[in-house]
């Protein structure tokens, strides 16, 4: 299904900063707002293991409910929406952000993605734990601080489907 993702999404994908994912286990549902890596073809891990094309990249402690929900059950939703700000909001706290949005500032497009976890990474996963943590620290900085401990780990999680919903409300499937 990766390769049929359409450039709506791959656009959202790329310029976004935050993700709303997903998880369950027993059937309680839980969300976090979490900041994320999308890894396209030309920045995955050099493997000979054959890889899905479009992958995101988490940091989380195993300590979450989020992990132990994705260790439970390793299905998960995701919700990427670009809020377009200005340049003061960007560098100003997540709250003040969200506090300061009004519809004016809200883009067109909206998608859900399903998916699932390809693999978790942990600190003794070698290079290509370093390889994809080094990719997360260059992409999202300020994630630094949630990343310095000792039971991080990375979950690299595959696209199933995914559905663009634009401000007129017109859905498009894909996957």
């Amino acid at each position: 299904m990766s390769s049929a993702l359409p450039s709506s999404v791959l656009q959202r994908l790329s310029n976004s900063d935050f993700l709303h994912l997903g998880t369950s286990s027993h059937d309680i549902p839980h969300v976090s707002l979490m900041n994320y890596t999308f890894i396209g073809p030309e920045n995955k891990y050099k493997s000979s293991e054959k890889q899905p094309e479009h992958l995101i990249l988490l940091a989380t402690s195993k300590n979450t409910e989020k992990y132990q929900n994705l260790v439970a059950n390793p299905r998960c939703s995701i919700l990427v929406h670009d809020w377009v700000t200005s340049e003061k909001d960007k560098t100003d706290n997540i709250l003040k952000l969200l506090e300061s949005l009004n519809q004016a500032e809200i883009s067109e497009l909206s998608c859900t993605l399903a998916g699932h976890v390809f693999k978790v990474l942990e600190k003794d996963g070698g290079e290509e734990f370093e390889y994809y943590k080094e990719k997360h620290l260059q992409r999202n900085p300020k994630a630094k601080v949630f990343m310095d401990t000792d039971d991080l780990a990375l979950v690299l999680i595959q696209i199933d489907t995914s559905k663009v919903v634009d401000a007129s409300n017109n859905i498009s499937r894909y996957g």
